[in-house]
């Protein structure tokens, strides 16, 4: 049976997961989606990725759109999508954003013990130029489905 989700269900499994999936659309007008790790406070998702053309894109058309997910199997599933405006961030508000996502990897590596590796962030393995970025939620929806 699917039904839509309630609001602390919905809450819920935004402040669970770790991985969601970003659509956005590029300067051709053509619509693409990422993986993302990320953060999420109950009004925005916060993340952190390489400079490239996600990014760019983004800042063009800063409208997205967010998915986040759990699938047990086919018949027992539940899907949160949530619209928002993607924001670049700057200062004390990036290293706020890198470290709420740090906090959330190392959690959750701990958590299923993890190799050492894995409780590093992807910014500590990876290095190199990038962007932390806020998407500020205007509206969200959930289904689910049950046996």
């Amino acid at each position: 049976m699917v039904s839509d989700m309630t609001a602390d269900a919905i809450e819920s499994l935004l402040h669970e997961e770790l991985i969601a999936r970003i659509a956005y659309v590029d300067r051709r007008g053509v619509p693409n989606i990422a993986p993302i790790a990320y953060a999420y406070d109950g009004d925005s998702f916060y993340g952190y990725s390489m400079l490239g053309s996600k990014i760019e894109h983004m800042g063009v058309h800063p409208e997205v759109c967010v998915e986040v997910d759990r699938i047990a199997d086919a018949a027992n599933w539940c899907s949160v999508v949530a619209r928002g405006t993607f924001e670049p961030l700057h200062g004390e508000a990036a290293v706020d954003a890198v470290q709420r996502i740090s906090e959330r990897m190392r959690t959750v590596a701990s958590a299923e013990n993890a190799s050492a590796q894995a409780s590093k962030t992807f910014v500590a393995r990876e290095g190199g130029d990038g962007v932390a970025y806020r998407i500020r939620i205007s509206n969200k929806h959930g289904r689910q489905s049950t046996t």
